[in-house]
């Protein structure tokens, strides 16, 4: 199949550029002495998961409980599942899956603890727990190195569940001291810390500066996308997905509308809604749900009702999630076309 050949709007992936960032970020921890923990959110695709921990990498973190199920029917193994879980139904799906592969949550509350560890007993099952403390982004995770030991006490004690250390996002410079504060204190306090766990994509490259990281978490890496190229921590050239979009209308010299709008992008991040390859001077400066409105007064030649256009993403991970597959392709040969297994399971 050829490139050309693939109906649009569609998620377009470089498999060589995808392969790349894998090796790259991978060679970098382990140059780092910290062991990689890719998130999956980003891509939601098992067999893209396999890459990630063939390259090297400890295992993989979800967000959500179906993205656990997806990627543990697909025979993935030791992972981290980075988000509070709360109610009964959800709670039985984790004391399921705590049975059937090597499975760590994180929590932030005695509340959630509890509950964890009285559906586990009442299961049969042991939860392994990362107790999380808040980094800067003020998110998740109890505000203090204090709170965090009182925690992780209780964790301790709570039958049912097993205190495997600790975890916070995002992971950077401006966290270390405090990172290294909570580490020191889980040694005096004679607590579990065989997991430190850290993340961020943006961050990744100061994470040698936290002293006691066991791991660090990425998921945008493996594409990357507009947001990281405004970071600092890609170019062009790192971005390995785009969306394939087709120009459908040229009502005026100026203007241009393709066939890509909320519904193929998401509404995520600032105008323009991402970066335009193919006819530079190009710009999306307006979203409806099926429609890219593209400024094109600054091109020369000007795309035409037909053309194919790639646009890098505003935040590759929502984009992704709104697309049934993607398409991998070494040069202009579609070479995979993978389901996006866990788009939408945000139980």
């Amino acid at each position: 199949m050829h490139i050309d050949d693939i109906d649009t709007p569609a998620l377009v992936l470089d498999l060589d550029v995808c392969e790349r960032n894998i090796r790259k970020f991978q060679r970098l921890f382990d140059e780092y002495g910290i062991g990689f923990r890719p998130h999956i959110k980003t891509h939601k695709i098992p067999e893209l998961a396999r890459w990630q921990v063939d390259a090297g990498a400890v295992g993989i973190t979800c967000q959500k409980l179906g993205e656990v199920e997806v990627m543990a029917n697909a025979g993935l193994d030791n992972i981290l599942l980075y988000y509070n879980i709360v109610g009964e139904p959800k709670l039985e799906r984790l004391c399921r899956l705590s049975h059937e592969c090597d499975l760590t949550v994180t929590a932030d509350t005695p509340v959630v603890t509890d509950a964890m560890g009285a559906a586990a007993v009442k299961q049969g099952a042991v939860i392994n727990v990362l107790a999380e403390l808040n980094s800067f982004i003020d998110r998740t995770g109890v505000p203090s190195v204090a709170e965090l030991v009182n925690l992780a006490r209780h964790i301790d004690r709570t039958p049912g569940l097993n205190l495997r250390g600790m975890a916070t996002y995002p992971t950077s410079r401006q966290s270390a001291d405090r990172i290294a504060e909570a580490v020191q204190a889980f040694d005096q306090a004679g607590l579990n810390r065989e997991i430190v766990s850290g993340g961020g994509t943006p961050t990744a490259f100061e994470a040698e500066v936290v002293e006691g990281l066991t791991e660090h978490r990425a998921g945008t890496y493996i594409f990357m996308d507009r947001q990281c190229i405004d970071r600092g921590v890609a170019t062009e050239a790192d971005c390995a997905l785009q969306v394939l979009t087709t120009v459908v209308s040229n009502p005026v010299s100026h203007r241009a509308i393709i066939d890509g709008g909320t519904k193929t992008f998401s509404a995520d991040g600032d105008m323009p809604r991402g970066i335009v390859l193919d006819f530079p001077g190009a710009e999306i400066y307006q979203t409806n749900e099926e429609h890219g409105y593209l400024d094109i007064g600054n091109c020369d030649p000007k795309p035409s009702i037909g053309d194919r256009i790639r646009v890098i993403p505003n935040h590759v991970c929502v984009t992704v999630n709104l697309h049934n597959q993607v398409y991998g392709c070494r040069g202009n040969e579609v070479e995979r076309v993978w389901p996006v297994a866990a788009r939408g399971l945000v139980q």
